[in-house]
């Protein structure tokens, strides 16, 4: 049980709009909250949304407890077509990478939430198969919920 701690989750969905747009609902604070139906408020701590240093607070509901104040900080841009974020919550820090690409119809949105410790606790090493799991499972969910949105905003 010796080793890092590296999971990825990956979704993708085809949205009618164009990549700008899909774009702007995942760097625009005031779009994040009309489109994303888990997300209740959000601000811009620091810097210009979509460009690297971009700071995003946001509150998100969970259905499963209390709501929650996520931070998003954009750590590599490509704009209209690659966007990292590094993401803080109260379900850990993990990246969240969405990758753009204009297709017939609109923009093939793929989205990877991963999360890598290069030297987990000893508790984190012997929970390692639980934590994947959960990881996994609401990293499923929560990008299922997102494509979800993000195509019924724009449809």
């Amino acid at each position: 049980m010796s080793g890092p701690l590296d999971v990825s989750v990956e979704r993708e969905g085809v949205v009618a709009a164009p990549a700008s747009e899909v774009w702007r609902a995942l760097t625009e604070p005031e779009l994040r909250v009309e489109v994303f139906s888990m997300v209740t408020q959000a601000v811009t701590e620091e810097g210009v949304p979509g460009a690297v240093g971009h700071v995003m607070q946001f509150t998100e509901k969970d259905h499963a407890s209390d709501s929650g104040v996520v931070r998003l900080t954009t750590v590599a841009s490509d704009p209209h077509r690659r966007l990292v974020q590094e993401r803080v919550g109260p379900d850990g820090t993990f990246t969240s990478t969405t990758f753009l690409t204009e297709v017939d119809g609109g923009t093939l949105v793929k989205r990877v939430f991963h999360v890598y410790q290069s030297e987990p606790s000893l508790a984190e090493r012997a929970m390692r198969k639980a934590i994947v799991t959960f990881f996994s499972l609401g990293g499923t969910v929560r990008l299922k919920a997102d494509i979800g949105d993000l195509t019924r905003y724009f449809a």
